[in-house]
């Protein structure tokens, strides 16, 4: 038996179809509440439930003096894989990478996180990750420059992936552990590279990537914008 739906279910229905068939896409205007309520034969109010509803479920967003915009889809992180790449082309994201910069640092912080000696070279690896066309997070890795040469690192703009990049040279990441937090992106370079105003607040990660004998292989930092980032984690009690 067929259910039949209120005025704003039918509205809300109308409104999500529109988005997951693609006729509406991100940040896209809808119709004005005016449109809607000749549209459906409803009152104001009715118009503003859906509305509400829609927001509260994440579909839409209401800018004040300017109306009701689809938000942008966020890349969910159910941190399922060590790679980055995997997780965005497993939500069907089409991805891309820009490489900032690739070069040779010494830097005794990040050599201390890497656990080797202070003037120890350490190859940097600097890049902005594209999901869909927009930049959704800027991302930098050290790693021992015994291990992983700044001419080796290059590859990366072949396989648009660090990890692969890695595994090719193998050094696949057995398992990593990862602190998050928010901070400001300070760096006028990084926020223009991100799209996003200095000083604008991210999801920021710090990543440390082990091996299959338990020695750090990489050290990390990612600011994510966080109109486009989420992390759900499923705990299960035995």
């Amino acid at each position: 038996m067929k259910i039949k739906l209120t005025k704003y279910q039918q509205i809300e229905k109308d409104i999500v179809d529109a988005i997951e068939s693609g006729e509406l896409q991100s940040g896209d205007k809808v119709d004005s509440e005016s449109t809607l309520k000749k549209k459906y034969g409803v009152s104001a109010t009715t118009v503003r439930k859906a509305f509400n509803d829609l927001i509260n479920d994440g579909y839409l967003i209401g800018v004040q003096g300017m109306g009701t915009f689809v938000t942008k889809k966020q890349m969910i992180r159910g941190l399922t894989s060590l790679s980055f790449s995997d997780e965005l082309l497993q939500q069907g994201y089409k991805i891309d990478m820009y490489v900032d910069k690739i070069e040779e640092i010494v830097n005794p912080g990040i050599a201390e996180k890497l656990e080797i000696p202070p003037d120890q070279p350490i190859t940097c690896v600097r890049r902005v990750r594209i999901a869909n066309g927009e930049p959704i997070a800027y991302q930098s890795s050290f790693v021992d420059n015994r291990l992983f040469s700044v001419d080796q690192a290059m590859k990366i703009h072949a396989t648009k992936s660090f990890y692969k990049t890695l595994s090719d040279c193998n050094l696949a990441p057995d398992w990593v552990n990862e602190n998050y937090s928010i901070r400001e992106v300070n760096d006028g370079h990084i926020a223009k590279l991100m799209k996003i105003k200095k000083n604008t607040d991210t999801f920021f990660v710090k990543r440390i990537a082990f091996d299959s004998l338990d020695k750090i292989l990489e050290y990390a930092e990612t600011y994510f914008n966080k109109d486009w980032y989420s992390v759900t984690v499923n705990i299960k009690i035995k």
